[in-house]
């Protein structure tokens, strides 16, 4: 039950900060802007949400909060290298 936990924490945490990161203006991962266009909010709160319960179910409060926040800056640090990949490699396929 606890590696199910752990699985859930992950997942959903890896899932609110990609889901942050695709709403943002800036992000370089889909070529027809941000995502989702109305209520962007929504998914990634409930993704963050169901990971800092699931951590809470883990750990120690103080140490589930920060391990899920060091998760998420992980995610959020990655992904703008990750978009900026992706876009090159976007823009070598269309030459």
């Amino acid at each position: 039950m606890t590696l199910l936990y752990a699985l859930l924490a992950t997942a959903s945490g890896t899932a609110a900060a990609l889901l942050s990161y695709l709403a943002s203006p800036q992000q370089l991962w889909r070529a027809a802007g941000p995502w989702p266009a109305r209520h962007r909010a929504w998914p990634t709160a409930a993704c963050a949400l169901v990971s800092l319960l699931a951590m809470l179910r883990l750990l120690a409060p103080l140490e589930a909060v920060f391990a899920w926040s060091v998760l998420l800056m992980f995610v959020w640090s990655l992904a703008p290298f990750l978009g900026a990949w992706r876009a090159r490699v976007r823009s070598r396929g269309a030459a």
